[in-house]
C-alpha cells in the first residue's frame, strides 16, 4: 500500500522560518524562508515584489557568528499571489 503523501523530489526539503534578503542592484526585499532544499527555496514575500523569471541575489543570514550566511543566485519559478504576501518558489544556483 502506498503512503497518502509521497515525496517525488530529488532533494528533500527542510522546513524553516527564517528571514531572507533578496537583492538586485536596484532593490532589496526582505522575505521569510518557509522551506529549503539543495536546488530551491519557498519564500513568503510582500505581495507584488517578485515576478516569474526574475533573478535575485539571495542571502540567508546565519544565527551563529562563526558560520557564514548562505548566498546564492535565485531565479523565480512561480508566484502564488496572496492578499498581503505571495508564496514564491525560486531555483537556486551558484550557492556558496
Amino acid at each position: 500500500m502506498m503512503p497518502a503523501h509521497e515525496e517525488h523530489r530529488f532533494y528533500s526539503r527542510m522546513q524553516l522560518d527564517a528571514k531572507v534578503i533578496l537583492a538586485t542592484s536596484k532593490e532589496r526585499v526582505e522575505a521569510v524562508c518557509r522551506n529549503l532544499s539543495a536546488e530551491g527555496v519557498l519564500l513568503e514575500v510582500a505581495a507584488g515584489k517578485c515576478q516569474a523569471g526574475q533573478q535575485w541575489h539571495l542571502v540567508l543570514p546565519s544565527t551563529d557568528p562563526h558560520i557564514e550566511p548562505l548566498m546564492a543566485t535565485a531565479t523565480v519559478l512561480r508566484v502564488d499571489a496572496g492578499a498581503e504576501n505571495d508564496r514564491v518558489a525560486l531555483r537556486l544556483s551558484d550557492v556558496h
